[in-house]
């Protein structure tokens, strides 16, 4: 070989070292591009339901506030009670639902706003168009709406809420934390009603959220401290005014004015996740009376986080267990709120209860929406009917017929019928005559300490005035 072809083909060599190096380095930098815009898409989407995530939407709120565009307003949503369903149905149906809501509430949504999901449960939309305070309480009514229809995952059909907060914004200065922190206690007063799932921020809400959070944690101080307390009201046998069970309430007797009232510090405790810890000693507590009178069946309220939660009804067995107690003399009340989210674990757990002997009760029965529907689908020992159906006696004869007509549909489907808030002879009288099985309330006897329960001996003694004055004889 040459010295001019060793040359060349040395040159030839170079030149496929070099395209080789080039096509290598191109290699590096589309995969680096890749890598980068893998990375932002991460650092700026919600990886479950591929939304923006709070970053972003920080960040778009922070334009928002800074543009010469329209004033804006942001809706923080809050799923209400995702982690319960997380917990009980495992976090791959968490996730398949998140992805569910996530597609029902863009279909709410103008083309030009933003939602993103900024926690666990919890998604946020930035309304960006004119009079955008209006239009979002209306995309807020929308996702409201849109979130009645119950959704299927998997196995399951589950009923969800949400609780929604605005926060309107204005060209004042206000920074996007501030904003969104508005939206979140708007949200937290939506939670707390009952009626309302809408909320618009006002300063008024801060100094609400603060009370209660102020009940919230003095309320966990009180149950540490032995603080709190069980009363008793009796039930008893509309044909001969016997005490057949009583219903277990707690107090705060510490705590004055309306926070010291149940009605207050219940819902408090739910929100924040303390109603299972006041759930528990309840129970035992109510365990421990059950020892000590041996003979009357005694009912504990149980909250829907408290009986969804994983394990419920195995924590009771173990109690019956550890007080040594006859099951059949623990009843179990729950509301409609318990089924609502997922009938399937409610169906598992009340299965479980009632094959170990525990008699399980729908409280407050026709104050929801779905009552019938869930006589249906469970099997429930009792339903006690809410006070306000009571009331209606006093007004005229339909609500004679319509209480009628529930117990007769309590009675068709082999469950015992409590009428709840009696409180004249009347209203006992037409009970009574309307063949309801039990009946509760001030007429009857107050909720008070076990140990008035134990002293009630005989029927007049709990009926006061009703026997003496012919309430009952009249009745029957």
């Amino acid at each position: 070989m040459s010295g001019l072809s060793a040359i060349l083909i040395a040159n030839i060599a170079l030149a496929l070292l070099a395209a080789l190096i080039l096509w290598q380095g191109s290699q590096h930098a589309e995969q680096l591009s890749i890598v980068r815009k893998q990375f932002s898409k991460l650092s700026s989407t919600d990886p479950i339901t591929e939304l923006p995530n709070r970053a972003t939407l920080h960040d778009r709120l922070a334009d928002a506030l800074s543009s010469e565009s329209p004033d804006s307003a942001l809706m923080v949503i809050e799923l209400d009670g995702f982690k319960v369903i997380n917990d009980t149905l495992g976090h791959e149906t968490g996730d398949e639902l998140l992805r569910a809501v996530a597609m029902r509430m863009s279909s709410c949504l103008h083309q030009s706003d933003l939602l993103a999901r900024v926690g666990n449960g919890e998604f946020a939309a930035l309304i960006m168009r004119d009079d955008a305070e209006i239009r979002a309480t209306q995309t807020a009514q929308s996702i409201d709406k849109a979130m009645d229809a119950p959704f299927r995952i998997r196995d399951d059909v589950i009923n969800i809420k949400a609780s929604i907060g605005i926060a309107p914004t204005r060209k004042d200065d206000t920074p996007a934390t501030e904003i969104l922190r508005r939206a979140d206690v708007a949200m937290f007063a939506a939670k707390s009603e009952k009626q309302e799932s809408i909320r618009v921020y006002s300063p008024a809400m801060d100094e609400v959220l603060q009370l209660r959070r102020t009940i919230n944690s003095e309320l966990d101080l009180a149950l540490m401290n032995n603080q709190l307390q069980l009363v008793y009201q009796p039930l008893v046998c509309a044909r001969t005014g016997k005490v057949m069970s009583a219903e277990a309430l707690m107090r705060w007797p510490g705590k004055p004015g309306q926070a010291g009232s149940p009605g207050v510090f219940i819902p408090i405790a739910e929100e924040s996740g303390l109603i299972t810890k006041l759930g528990a000693w309840a129970l035992d507590q109510a365990m421990l009376e059950i020892t000590r009178q041996k003979t009357i069946p005694i009912a504990v309220n149980v909250s829907p986080i408290q009986f969804r939660v994983d394990g419920f009804a195995s924590s009771v067995e173990a109690a019956l267990e550890r007080h040594g107690i006859d099951p059949s003399l623990l009843h179990i009340e729950i509301t409609e709120g318990v089924l609502i989210s997922h009938t399937g674990e409610a169906q598992r757990t009340m299965k479980r209860l009632r094959e170990m002997g525990v008699q399980v009760l729908l409280d407050d029965f026709g104050t929801g929406y779905s009552s019938l529907s869930y006589l249906q689908q469970f099997e429930f020992d009792g339903l006690k009917i809410d006070r306000a159906f009571i009331q209606q006696l006093d007004i005229g004869p339909t609500g004679r017929q319509l209480l009628k007509s529930i117990i007769a549909l309590g009675h068709s489907l082999n469950m015992k019928v409590v009428a709840e808030g009696v409180e004249t002879e009347d209203q006992a009288a037409i009970l009574q005559l309307l063949a309801c099985d039990f009946l509760q309330g001030y007429a009857l006897g107050r909720p008070d300490v076990a140990d008035k329960l134990h002293g009630v001996t005989r029927p007049e003694e709990l009926l006061g005035n009703l026997h003496r004055n012919g309430g009952w004889s009249a009745a029957s």
